[in-house]
Parts: C-alpha cells; sequence; structure tokens
C-alpha cells in the first residue's frame, strides 16, 4: 500500500476499519477516526466517493460515476476527486492500493 505522491486514473482507495462514517439528514456524512477522535464533514459529493473507497473502484471509475449524477465538466469533477481522495490519505482515512493492471 502507498499513501501519497500523484494520484493515476487507476488507482484504488479503501477506507480506514476505525473510520466511522455517520450519515447525517441532509446527505452530508460525518467521518469519525476513533484513534485519533478526528472528527471530518463531509458534503453529499464526498459522501459518495467516501462510498466508493470501497477497495473496487478507480479514481477513474469514481469520477465517471460522479459525472452521471452532477452537472459539471467531467475534468472539474476529476479535479474535485483526486482533491477529496488526496486529503482523505492525508488525514488517514483511506489507504490507497497498488493501481489494477
Amino acid at each position: 500500500m502507498s499513501s501519497g505522491g500523484d494520484l493515476t486514473g487507476n488507482d484504488v482507495f479503501v477506507r480506514h476499519p476505525e473510520v466511522e462514517s455517520n450519515p447525517l439528514p441532509d446527505q452530508t456524512v460525518l467521518l469519525f477516526q476513533k484513534d485519533t477522535s478526528l472528527a471530518v464533514p463531509v458534503n453529499a459529493e464526498g459522501a459518495a466517493i467516501w462510498k466508493m473507497c470501497d477497495g473496487d473502484h478507480t479514481v477513474d471509475q469514481i469520477v465517471d460515476k460522479l459525472a452521471e449524477i452532477y452537472d459539471q465538466e467531467r475534468s472539474r469533477i476529476d479535479q474535485d476527486v483526486r482533491a477529496f481522495l488526496g486529503e482523505l490519505v492525508r488525514l488517514g482515512l483511506v489507504d490507497r492500493l497498488l493501481p489494477h493492471r
């Protein structure tokens, strides 16, 4: 597993098991890391990305799914997804797996 550097479209992420995901009524989610008591609120788009950090979806697949849902340019969605995943890695909430071949 690796956790830093530039993200590629083939990168796959997996949620840390010690992170709780608490859905809120407004479609946002509160991520809570039990070990450090870190609480991170995420919007609906972030919640959708979080759900796809399951070890099965590549960055490109996450972007494709969000592009089907949201009325934004794919390049903008791609940029936002990469920034969000980079932040999740930085905060220790997900791990980046070796790219699928």
